[in-house]
């Protein structure tokens, strides 16, 4: 077996959170310099996100109510019987000069209906070089009889900033690539081009960080047809609607000039999803217990946990598909998007958070009888040197 990463004793690997490891110190050093007229505060936490209140506001009592009353409100959720997609006026790209910069994030055209928040993305070769290491021993070590694959999966950013913001930070496709060109037992899932064609649809919310379920429809394509297994088309779903979402950038940063054109959150349940089982296992892959994979009943502020519901779980889901084809994902939090994609290509699914796991990851995945892995990461987990790092230390549990 090739071994890139462990140089060192197995008994000096990280802790979870990340301290160190066997190939260097940690750099998440930036390709270019943070603009100047950024401000000096932290962006969002995704472990935290969903948790986190925004601090106190110096407005109004009248101000206060009405900012609680749309955070709070169960807005109807609509069943549209129409299933195709189409380009919405919200997701156009910001004018020229139309942001600023806003509790350290990005704001582009405050005071219309196209308003959109955006982190900022940053990203060093040397952070690459270990993802895709890490990647490649993972594969190395599950062995040839098991596909391995890596989706990188962008930001918004990567489609919607300001043109004059463009040269400030780097091009997530063109680091996306960079890591992939440095593996040799890992596969990769490429998807950015992929999204750039359809980025006049509503592919990500304006007022949160993650994915729209439609983006993840589209990267799941790409990956079902990598993965050489049948794939559900768009128009076999039911399309639900939820309107009035404020997502993390509101709730979290406290970017509330995005409360004026809230998100419609719109997500898409399978035809086969009364023929689904599935199971809710702790982080020790303890007895599972039953459970739905969509969480229709959670408020519309937490929208994106309608499907899987939880990060800190290890969700399994049994399919009507017999194709004996088993699927392990490892994820952060953009990866749970992916799952109901999924359901007609594979007879089984695991998903698992990088976050929240406590048992071997290799083990786990010979255990389960696994046919395909994925690492499936948002571009702030692919590009830390701590996030990456519990691919590792998942490896030495």
């Amino acid at each position: 077996m090739k071994i890139k990463i462990f140089a060192a004793c197995s008994a000096a690997m990280m802790m979870l959170a990340g301290c160190g490891n066997t190939i260097g110190q940690n750099k998440d050093m930036v390709v270019d310099p943070k603009p100047k007229t950024t401000e000096a505060v932290p962006t969002i936490d995704e472990d935290s996100a969903e948790s986190e209140k925004p601090e106190e506001s110096t407005e109004s009592a009248a101000d206060d109510k009405k900012k609680d009353d749309k955070k709070t409100s169960k807005a109807t959720t609509t069943k549209a019987p129409e299933t195709t997609t189409k380009a919405v006026t919200t997701t156009a790209e910001p004018e020229m000069g139309t942001y600023e910069y806003f509790n350290g994030c990005i704001l582009a055209n405050s005071g219309t209906s196209q308003v959109r928040a955006m982190e900022e993305y940053y990203y060093n070769s040397e952070n690459g070089r270990y993802l895709a290491d890490c990647v490649d021993v993972y594969a190395d070590s599950v062995g040839s009889g098991v596909n391995t694959y890596l989706m990188m999966i962008p930001t918004s950013q990567e489609f919607y900033i300001p043109d004059d913001l463009r040269g400030s930070y780097p091009d997530q496709k063109e680091c996306a690539d960079e890591v992939y060109s440095m593996m040799t037992s890992g596969k990769s899932v490429p998807i950015n081009s992929t999204l750039e064609d359809h980025k006049g649809e509503y592919l990500y919310s304006r007022s949160d960080y993650h994915w729209q379920p439609l983006a993840a429809y589209y990267a799941s394509k790409v990956f079902a047809e990598k993965a050489g297994v049948y794939f559900s088309a768009l128009d076999t779903y039911e399309k639900v609607e939820r309107e009035g979402y404020l997502g993390a950038f509101y709730s979290v940063n406290g970017i509330y000039p995005l409360e004026d054109a809230p998100d419609t959150f719109t997500y898409y349940k399978p035809a086969n999803l009364d023929s689904l089982n599935v199971l809710f296992h702790d982080t020790y892959f303890g007895e599972g217990v039953q459970s739905s994979l969509f969480f229709e009943d959670n408020d519309i502020s937490a929208s994106y946990t309608v499907f899987v519901g939880t990060d800190d779980t290890i969700l399994e889901v049994d399919t009507d598909v017999d194709n004996d084809r088993v699927l392990v994902i490892f994820k952060d939090s953009y990866g749970n998007a992916l799952v109901p994609f999924l359901t007609s290509s594979f007879s089984k699914i695991y998903l698992c958070d990088n976050r929240f796991f406590n048992i071997n990851s290799v083990d786990f995945a010979k255990e389960v009888g696994a046919t395909d892995v994925l690492f499936a990461l948002g571009a702030a987990s692919s590009s830390s040197y701590d996030k990456i790092s519990l691919i590792e230390s998942n490896m030495n549990q």
